[in-house]
């Protein structure tokens, strides 16, 4: 395929182990690496073609071992995996995996009970154990594409890549140098005319295509996936900061907003995704400690102490209870903020409020950053047990059509361990049950 696309460059192959690939691609000792999923690379210029389409990875286990049928079921399981892949982030446990550098020997391991599954391929699985093995699935099909240098030389080298990719798949010639493997490619079905859609976000991992090869990951860099399979898309993402801005839009067809959730007002205003996320209920915070009963309510608390203030987030929906106690509230009581998250916590550090509305897994995040101290928390009467997030668009045709096709997909990575553990490894240890009760509950 490369001949045919640069018949005029001597090239030069290298086969070499995945992790030494992105190493050499990163040191710019290579100009091109075939075969890479959007989130391995972190300064590389993407191809707009995708090469092929990697099959779902899978998590095999012996079908006479305990039953997995949710992605958190895997937690308290030991893992293994060929020593070249980094599955980290798709896994919910903490047990160390056991490397590999034979696909056999990690089917072994599983059936030796030495590990209690074992991270690969369907096309993988050794004949012999087809009918002794079950598996779940950790992330579905993905398109994988080549990744060039983020220079003038990348930037020209990606152009003719795209470029002469339409033009073989339109002569038949990509069909005969895929043979066989056509069909699984998909590249029948890249459409080379994209509808653009603006999506407006406050996720950094989609701002700024950060990768999610260490560290913790988060819903946008699950969200990337998802895109990445929507085939007929030019996306684009914008920040935004204040919430009330998603009605200054009515005019632009192309326009959504994430990760909202839903109200009366969004509902007439909006077509609305399934939800993609979930978070356990809003409480109050406070540095000083308040006498109160179990559940505190806003509106006595700040009629009674009339000098406290309430930091609240420009434009954000608390949820219907909260939003109509707000209303109660006297508006010299309440400061409202910019939505991005660093932001409010450094003002709430620095007293320009005594009381904040949050999710537990935001604050204890946050609010380290902005100062040493803790913080006490509190329930809220109205406060809701989860709130689910959503992808909202414009009404129109073009959206209409995005978000059905957006929520086929997000449909599919519901039981995926990577969607479960985007979320998961965020909630703090105390309410991870409650979490996983949840979760499968809406999900599941």
């Amino acid at each position: 395929m490369l001949k045919a696309i640069y018949p005029d460059y001597k090239i030069n192959f290298k086969i070499t182990p995945l992790t030494q690939s992105f190493t050499d691609f990163e040191q710019q000792k290579l100009d091109l690496v075939v075969g890479v999923y959007k989130y391995e690379l972190k300064k590389a210029l993407f191809s707009r073609w995708y090469v092929d389409t990697e099959f779902p990875l899978l998590a095999f286990y012996e079908k006479k071992s305990p039953r997995i049928n949710v992605a958190s079921d895997l937690i308290p399981l030991r893992p293994a995996w060929l020593d070249s892949y980094h599955f980290e982030n798709f896994l919910p446990g903490k047990l160390a995996p056991i490397k590999v550098h034979y696909v056999d020997d990690g089917f072994d391991l599983i059936t030796q009970k030495k590990a209690d599954f074992f991270i690969d391929y369907a096309y993988n699985v050794p004949k012999k154990l087809i009918n002794k093995l079950s598996s779940i699935e950790l992330l579905p099909a993905q398109h994988v594409y080549v990744a060039f240098q983020h220079n003038q030389n990348g930037r020209k080298l990606a152009r003719e890549f795209d470029l002469k990719m339409a033009i073989l798949r339109s002569s038949g010639a990509l069909a005969k140098l895929y043979g066989k493997n056509y069909i699984d490619s998909d590249l029948n079905n890249y459409v080379i005319n994209k509808k653009r859609i603006i999506i407006y976000t406050n996720s950094v991992s989609l701002l700024h295509l950060q990768s999610t090869k260490s560290g913790t990951i988060d819903e946008g860099q699950a969200l990337r996936f998802i895109f990445n399979l929507l085939k007929g898309y030019t996306i684009e993402f914008r920040s935004f900061n204040n919430i009330a801005e998603i009605y200054q839009h009515p005019e632009q067809d192309n326009v959504c907003f994430t990760d909202l959730i839903k109200t009366p007002k969004r509902i007439q205003n909006f077509v609305i995704s399934k939800p993609f996320s979930l978070f356990l209920g809003l409480r109050l915070y406070s540095e000083k400690r308040i006498e109160s009963p179990s559940r505190l309510n806003l509106a006595e608390l700040l009629k009674d102490n009339r000098s406290l203030k309430l930091g609240t987030v420009s434009g954000r929906s608390y949820g219907k209870n909260i939003d109509e106690m707000l209303t109660k509230i006297n508006s010299f009581q309440l400061i409202q903020s910019p939505v991005d998250i660093e932001t409010l916590f450094k003002q709430f550090a620095k007293k320009r409020f005594d009381f904040l509305i949050e999710y537990p897994s935001f604050t204890a995040i946050n609010w380290s950053k902005a100062k040493k101290e803790s913080l006490y928390s509190y329930k809220i009467d109205g406060a809701n047990d989860v709130i689910l997030g959503h992808m909202m668009c414009s009404k129109s045709p073009l959206a209409t059509k995005f978000i059905k096709e957006f929520d086929l997909i997000l449909e599919k990575f519901y039981r995926s361990g990577y969607f479960f553990n985007a979320q998961y490894q965020r909630v703090l240890p105390e309410n991870k049950a409650m979490f996983i009760h949840y979760f499968n509950e809406t999900f599941n």
